[in-house]
């Protein structure tokens, strides 16, 4: 009876060893954790190792999307161990959305092709480039599974973060703006859409979200991110007091960031000060600077907007065909385009030209590097138009 039943449980473990193994190369997917909160960051490791030395071979790796976790590749290191030897090691971010058991898959591809396929790269002008042929091998992987804690209700970060103010002034006339700004730094994971200052009952809110910094890590989004208000009122009005719930997985607490309420006072302009009474300005006396501090102020609050706006990836037809793909050019050598194109430009269909650039970081060919720099702008240009 027990016999059988390790034969039954080794014939049902066999696929999954398979997964890990097979005649062209091994393969291992892990997590830094399995047992984690909603929107805690995990580290997804992927390594393949070539087995079969008798082409070039290498591996390309795809997250599959899904509602349930918000995914992103933070690293790619390839690294030639020999003679058609190579091993290849994915980093991704990954922040669990979905509570109870939760599978992240993948699709993985084995691309082979001969030391002839490699050397014929590019052919022609400088941006005719021929894209190396290749035999593809689709392999399954078994998704990876985590366990995912709900967090208590009303927790809007996860990490360590703080949270400083600064209230220009806390007294302005009628016609001025009141100008006030939040800082939240740390690491950890921020709802994009999230904003501090909720709505001011009897005040008009002018907003802008700046990030001097925001980028991936191991731990989760690195962020400086600004929230700058410009709040217009007729009468007095408090400032709220800021509460955002958090919670820290390396303390593994909660915590709260506050900010103080100000109340802001509302000086009121006579309006004979403005008109006499025959309703004619009284320019000897009267100092009309507030009109255009105000109407800077909001000129640059409107071009910070605007900036932020085109930060955030929202691209006008009449921006400057220099400045666009200014990391892709910039680029010096394969190894940091195909960086730049994994990340940055995953979505945009470019997946066999990061192929290319594998073979030509093999072949240490700078040639075929420029020759294939222009394709890749030229194929941008034009499913951008």
């Amino acid at each position: 009876m027990n016999k059988n039943l390790g034969r039954l449980l080794l014939f049902l473990l066999a696929p999954l060893l398979l997964l890990a193994d097979n005649d062209l190369a091994s393969f291992h997917l892990s997590a830094n954790k399995t047992d984690v909160y909603e929107r805690e960051a995990v580290e997804i490791s992927f390594t393949a190792t070539q087995k079969d030395h008798a082409d070039v071979m290498f591996f390309i790796l795809q997250a599959q999307k899904s509602d349930d976790y918000e995914i992103s590749l933070l690293n790619k290191e390839s690294t030639k161990l020999g003679y058609h030897n190579t091993t290849t090691t994915f980093n991704y971010l990954l922040f669990p959305k979905k509570v109870g058991k939760l599978r992240v898959g993948f699709d993985f591809t084995i691309k082979t092709a001969s030391d002839a396929a490699v050397a014929q790269i590019y052919v022609g002008s400088r941006d005719n480039v021929k894209l190396i042929e290749t035999i593809d091998t689709p392999v399954p992987l078994e998704p990876l599974e985590l366990k995912v804690k709900a967090l208590k209700s009303g927790t809007v970060l996860v990490g360590d973060f703080k949270l400083t103010s600064h209230l220009l002034s806390d007294t302005v006339d009628q016609f001025s703006t009141v100008q006030v700004s939040y800082t939240l730094n740390g690491v950890g994971y921020l709802d994009k859409k999230m904003e501090p200052l909720p709505l001011i009952e009897g005040a008009t809110l002018f907003d802008d979200i700046v990030d001097h910094t925001f980028k991936s890590s191991k731990n989760g989004y690195v962020v400086e991110r600004e929230y700058a208000y410009a709040i217009s009122a007729d009468d007095d009005f408090t400032l709220p007091e800021i509460h955002l719930q958090a919670y820290s997985p390396r303390t593994e607490r909660y915590y709260e960031l506050i900010a103080s309420a100000s109340k802001i006072t509302i000086k009121k302009i006579d309006p004979k000060t403005l008109v006499d009474e025959k309703e004619f300005p009284v320019q000897e006396t009267y100092d009309w600077s507030w009109v255009k501090n105000s109407l800077l102020a909001l000129f640059i609050f409107t071009a910070g907007f605007m900036t932020a706006k085109l930060s955030e990836g929202i691209h006008f037809k009449w921006l400057q065909r220099s400045e666009r793909f200014r990391d892709i050019k910039e680029s010096q050598d394969a190894k940091t385009l195909m960086k730049i194109l994994s990340i940055r430009y995953a979505d945009q269909g470019l997946d066999e030209y990061i192929d290319v650039l594998e073979m030509i970081i093999y072949k240490k060919s700078d040639q075929k590097f420029k020759a294939l720099k222009q394709a890749v702008l030229k194929s941008l240009y034009k499913n951008s138009n």
